[in-house]
């Protein structure tokens, strides 16, 4: 098969190909952008992604310093990883000590959006988790995240320094700390979300965040043996989600905030909802066989028709003596998600899950969950 001939003129001579540099050039069409671009661009990354662009040229040395956001979350793959190698978690932790603080020092930003700490620490990194956080507030932070829990999950020995919160009349260690709101150290009126997991945090630093944070709208709190009794009230708070999970001291909860749309316990000792018109995600633990099925919804009375999603981990009931309850649930007409978190001992008890679907007459999804059940 005979191809088409080109013919090529003699003097041809091809063209050098043109330099072209990515760096610094007029070709490089991003390092032309203006600089708050660049930043936000740079905040996309991930923290250490965007540290790496310092080497491209001398525009891009200090830009990533600039970042709003700080996530030092080194996920729970690497956390898992790390906790069966005891040894080389103590050198990553030592090495995750030393990179954070090497952030902090040579930030620029004025203002952060996001300041996120994930590792399991303990009371040695005790001063720098409170450098940390004494940088985080300084520059008015928006998100908090502080995540140290250990391998097993427990509870550190780390307590949330009150006096980063106010200049006199602390009385430590006792959770009745008297705080003078007139002597904070830093403006908290910033602060959107602010999340405690493995911290001991009193009663007090909680009632100064809610009326020292007008903008407030996430509160988390995982694993706090120090909170006793709280009041989450007041007619002008923003609080739309709130978390106290494992808190195992507490002992009361009382709720009343007209902007609240979900709400996560796993204690219903001492709870009180009230004044929760725009409630209507609700994840409930009801493992403890001394508060019935009955006494659980007259808990939700205030709300139980207004839910769009519920989830129960009922992990360690059995029903037998709750039947007559379980017939008699109230109707949920708004409900259109339903999750049990459940171990069945027998078809009967997984049957009287029926109960709960009966009572959601316009549900749309269900999913039940396979619920681990210890015996000690």
């Amino acid at each position: 098969m005979g191809g088409k001939r080109v013919r090529i003129h003699t003097n041809f001579k091809p063209n050098k190909c043109c330099k072209r540099s990515f760096v610094g050039d007029v070709d490089d069409r991003i390092s032309q952008l203006p600089d708050d671009i660049l930043v936000d661009i740079l905040s996309r990354l991930s923290l250490k992604e965007a540290g790496r662009t310092s080497v491209l040229s001398s525009r891009w040395t200090n830009l990533w310093k600039h970042t709003p956001s700080l996530n030092f979350d080194v996920g729970q793959t690497v956390l898992d990883k790390l906790y069966r190698q005891r040894e080389l978690f103590k050198r990553e932790k030592r090495k995750y000590v030393k990179w954070v603080n090497s952030v902090t020092r040579s930030h620029k930003s004025l203002t952060l959006k996001e300041f996120k700490i994930r590792f399991a620490l303990d009371k040695s990194e005790r001063k720098a988790i409170t450098r940390w956080l004494e940088f985080a507030f300084s520059r008015q932070v928006e998100s908090l995240e502080l995540d140290i829990k250990s391998d097993r999950h427990t509870s550190t020995d780390y307590r949330f320094p009150n006096e980063l919160l106010i200049a006199s009349k602390l009385q430590l260690p006792s959770d009745s700390v008297c705080i003078d709101h007139t002597r904070m150290l830093v403006d908290f009126k910033s602060l959107k979300e602010l999340s405690f997991r493995s911290v001991q945090v009193s009663d007090a630093a909680i009632d100064f965040f809610l009326h020292n944070c007008p903008l407030l709208e996430k509160l988390i709190v995982h694993h706090s043996e120090k909170i006793s009794k709280l009041e989450i009230c007041g007619s002008s708070l923003k609080l739309k989600h709130l978390e106290i999970v494992y808190c195992f001291g507490l002992k009361s909860l009382k709720v009343s905030a007209p902007s609240l749309t979900s709400l996560r316990v796993t204690s219903l000792d001492g709870l009180l909802l009230e004044n929760v018109p725009m409630l209507v995600d609700v994840s409930v633990n009801c493992n403890d066989d001394s508060i019935s099925i009955h006494h659980l919804f007259s808990l939700l009375s205030c709300c139980v028709s207004q839910l769009q999603t519920l989830c129960l981990d009922l992990t360690r009931r059995n029903f037998r003596q709750e039947v007559n309850e379980l017939c008699e649930l109230p109707k949920m007409p708004k409900l259109k998600k339903l999750v049990i978190v459940y171990c069945a001992r027998g078809y009967e008890n997984l049957i009287r899950l029926a109960y709960f679907i009966r009572a959601s007459p316009h549900l749309v999804e269900f999913v039940l969950e396979v619920g681990l059940l210890l015996y000690w």
